[in-house]
């Protein structure tokens, strides 16, 4: 992913994606391409796609990575998502029009960071 071209940050990143249809999702990130021709999923270290509650999807991360909670961030456009997650106190940001510089700084400010900026 994009946060590992500096060797200074340790930042994983990881999708957690609750659907009806788990196989198909899986499907349409490894045929999703991005420009320099990886899959949308290679730009992930942790993959989740379930039909559970996110709060599960949480949970099998923090068993995979080993990071503890209050130092994972989550960008979501649903609050009833944001809810389930932040009872676990994991750092919220609703991005109700999808991902935006702003919620990346706006989840720098919650753990007080100025790291770099991805342009």
């Amino acid at each position: 992913n994009r946060l590992r071209e500096n060797e200074n940050m340790d930042i994983q990143a990881a999708v957690a994606s609750r659907t009806d249809e788990p196989l198909w999702a899986e499907t349409c990130m490894n045929w999703l391409l991005i420009k320099d021709g990886k899959s949308l999923t290679a730009c992930f270290d942790h993959v989740e796609i379930g039909f559970d509650d996110k709060k599960w999807h949480f949970q099998r991360l923090k068993q995979k990575t080993g990071i503890d909670y209050e130092h994972m961030v989550f960008f979501d456009n649903e609050m009833r998502n944001i809810r389930s997650v932040r009872e676990l106190n994991v750092k919220c940001v609703y991005t109700p029009d999808g991902m935006t510089k702003e919620a990346w700084h706006e989840a720098l400010e919650q753990f007080n960071m100025d790291l770099p900026t991805l342009e």
